[in-house]
């Protein structure tokens, strides 16, 4: 059971605030409504909140979403590195689909309340579920697979041989609806659970600069892994993003707890709860 939920609104939601956290209340040994007014109070939220077995729900509406998403964008280092769970929910609008590469993804609903709970629920459900370290190897390569499937990455192919370390664990590819029509995007994805082997920046690098160079060099590289990176990590990739103009995407444990929470498929698979 949650310890606590943290409602956040505006002062003009606190009406729908109280009442969703009613819906809620089966879940939770303590909820709070927060009243947030500024980028600050989000701030002082953040900072005092511990994280295990704690959610913080962050309800807007059309009016306050653009407010509410840069509050939030402006916080993700924080919400990151803390392995803060943090679900936006927007009142009044029908599904939006969100994509694997959203850093929050957001629970919508036309305005029926109790369709509302039950979506939050089963999400909920989901992040107190996952327990990422207690798979095996095996069962997290298989489980990062499950996971680019069900955001509708294709053709996921291994790259295995006896004799040579491609320095890289599958290629996919991922299609985008644009202004041009319909863009395919390819991948070599790059997968390490962190008990037993972390990303280094030896490792990216060999990757990077000799197997994705030599070989595939219109490949964007995906790092997938059940920890957490060193800021020196964080601030070697950006470089490379910025000097070489690199595309990599870093999925780290905070991501993927969001990506697998949101697909009860993937719940049920591998962390199955009662």
């Amino acid at each position: 059971m949650l310890h606590r939920l943290i409602v956040t609104c505006l002062d003009s939601e606190k009406i729908m605030a109280h009442t969703l956290r009613g819906y809620l209340d089966v879940h939770v040994e303590m909820s709070i409504i927060k009243e947030v007014k500024s980028h600050q109070d989000f701030e002082d939220i953040f900072s005092s909140f511990t994280g295990a077995y704690d959610i913080i729900v962050a309800l807007m509406t059309d009016k306050s979403k653009a407010t509410m998403s840069l509050w939030l964008a402006q916080n993700e280092n924080t919400i990151r590195k803390r392995a803060l769970v943090v679900i936006p929910v927007l009142m009044g609008r029908a599904d939006i689909k969100f994509d694997f590469f959203t850093t929050f993804p957001i629970i919508s609903s036309t305005g029926n309340i109790n369709d509302l709970s039950i979506k939050l629920s089963m999400v909920i459900n989901g992040y107190l579920s996952i327990n990422l370290s207690s798979l095996s190897v095996f069962d997290f390569e298989n489980l990062a697979k499950d996971v680019l499937i069900a955001y509708d990455f294709h053709n996921i192919m291994y790259s295995y041989s006896d004799h040579y370390d491609f320095g890289y664990d599958m290629m996919c590819y991922y299609s985008r609806t644009g202004g041009v029509g319909e863009v395919r995007e390819d991948w070599l994805v790059e997968v390490k659970f962190a008990s037993k082997e972390r990303f280094t920046i030896r490792n990216i690098e060999n990757l990077i600069m000799q197997d994705r160079s030599r070989y595939l060099p219109n490949h964007k590289v995906m790092l997938i892994t059940n920890g957490t990176l060193t800021s020196v990590i964080w601030d070697y990739v950006a470089d490379l993003q910025k000097k070489q103009n690199l595309p990599i995407l870093i999925v780290d444990g905070w991501k993927l707890c969001n990506l697998i929470a949101f697909k009860d498929k993937l719940v049920k698979s591998y962390f199955p709860y009662e």
